[in-house]
């Protein structure tokens, strides 16, 4: 069991993210807005509020997508993770990054699918 994490570059577009997800049989994932240190200190700290212009993109929010998965191997998830960032990296501008992490222990909750 992986977690797939997509971090998105256009937090406008997750429809385009979803579908390529579901293209290579990566469940509907769990979306996560995230805001960037430079937003975060620009609106916590006023001292640094002049520098939010200089921060590009400190206004906007991001968007992280979730998903567990399950992969017969470790290659077979490095795969994955590198066939979706060769698309991701052919968007333009660039749709984000993509990793996929080793999950220690993940109750499953699907009908019939055996454990593991």
């Amino acid at each position: 069991m992986h977690l797939v994490l997509v971090f998105l570059n256009r937090p406008d577009e997750p429809e385009k993210a979803i579908a390529r997800l579901r293209e290579f049989g990566v469940p509907d994932p769990l979306f996560v807005r995230a805001r960037s240190t430079a937003a975060a200190l620009s609106a916590e700290v006023p001292i640094f509020s002049g520098l939010r212009s200089l921060a590009h993109g400190a206004d906007e929010d991001r968007l992280v997508l979730l998903s567990l998965k399950s992969f017969a191997s470790p290659e077979e998830a490095e795969r994955l993770v590198a066939r979706l960032q060769l698309e991701m990296d052919a968007d333009q501008p660039p749709a984000g990054r993509i990793v996929a992490l080793p999950v220690l222990s993940a109750p499953r909750h699907d009908k019939g699918a055996p454990p593991g």
